[in-house]
């Protein structure tokens, strides 16, 4: 769970035993974050959900709330395996408002890449960004652009499947329309993967390519160990986003495959126009990129389209996430 001071926690804790609206009963606390803890409940009729509740200190902040509640909004917009769904929403008696949620089994890729057997293979990285990806392009045609691709909302679960998770800083196309206000120069994200427009707080100047740098990051971090932008403080990182280009993967990674490399630094490119025009071309990148590490080591014949290798890895994945119980916030 990440570090909170010790009044969130115990407060988080204290609502254990809850019934929420006179239908959720609270069991665990699964997980905490900033602004929000994720409990596993059952429902009165004995299914077993995810609640996550705002905090109690948030919930008069109408702006926060606001911004809380449209994680559902906008996550159900798509009908995609890999998309978080969000069941329904109400506001408990304490005033804070919650998210009921499916109950996910398995672990976020940043707790698989904080294993003590290390970081996951490159085959895996592939694998689960080939996933990420497809959710991405369906999430984009829709102009809906996520903003906080991170490993910890990218769940990887018992099944092999990854979802994508929080949807709370996504930016919908048209946003001004629906009412819910924008604006100019704010940044909200996360520094260590943020795009350069993003850190700038160039809101007019995010698009899909946003999050294909993201995704970059991610990968990045995966197979080398490294976050792409470097600094002691988030600040620091922020201002390396807003001005230093990434280095390239293969000079901190030089056992990584060129064609990998190269579907990393082209996701990372610093100028937008440089990187993959949508997350459908970044995909096919990912695969090409498979069928030439394969035919590389001659583990394929010639011109064997090569997603066995993709489909063994997620078995994999499966076989290692079944930890129990894990939902991020």
């Amino acid at each position: 769970m990440q570090e909170l001071g010790a009044d969130v926690l115990h407060n988080a804790k204290a609502r254990l035993g809850l019934v929420l609206c006179g239908k959720f009963q609270l069991e665990s606390l699964v997980d905490i974050g900033g602004m929000a803890a994720v409990y596993a409940a059952r429902h009165r009729n004995g299914k077993r959900v995810a609640v996550k509740m705002l905090h109690a200190h948030f919930a008069q902040n109408q702006e926060v709330t606001r911004r809380f509640l449209r994680e559902g909004y906008v996550a159900n917009q798509i009908e995609h395996r890999g998309a978080m769904q969000i069941l329904d929403d109400d506001t408990a008696e304490d005033g804070s408002p919650f998210l009921v949620m499916e109950l996910l089994l398995g672990e976020s890729m940043d707790k698989w890449m904080r294993r003590p057997e290390g970081y996951p293979a490159i085959t895996d990285v592939l694998a689960i960004a080939d996933q990420v990806l497809d959710v991405l392009g369906a999430f984009h045609a829709r102009g809906i652009i996520h903003r906080d691709i991170k490993p910890g909302n990218l769940f990887v679960t018992t099944t092999g499947v990854i979802k994508v998770l929080d949807f709370g800083l996504a930016r919908v196309r048209d946003l001004q329309m629906q009412g819910v206000p924008t604006a100019s120069g704010t940044v909200l994200g996360t520094a260590s993967y943020m795009s350069p427009e993003q850190a700038q707080g160039k809101v007019d100047s995010m698009d899909a390519r946003t999050d294909l740098f993201s995704m970059g990051a991610v990968m990045f971090l995966a197979l080398s160990g490294r976050v792409v932008h470097k600094g002691r403080t988030p600040m620091d990182r922020l201002m390396s986003a807003m001005q230093t280009p990434v280095e390239p993967l293969r000079t901190v990674a030089p056992d990584v495959p060129v064609p990998v490399c190269a579907v990393v630094d082209r996701a990372l490119e610093f100028d937008k126009n440089h990187r993959y025009a949508d997350a459908a071309e970044m995909r096919a990148a990912v695969r090409h990129a498979v069928v030439a590490m394969r035919e590389s080591t001659q583990e394929l014949s010639e011109g064997r389209e090569d997603m066995n290798s993709i489909i063994r890895s997620l078995e994999n994945i499966t076989k290692t996430a079944q930890k129990g119980v894990d939902v991020v916030s």
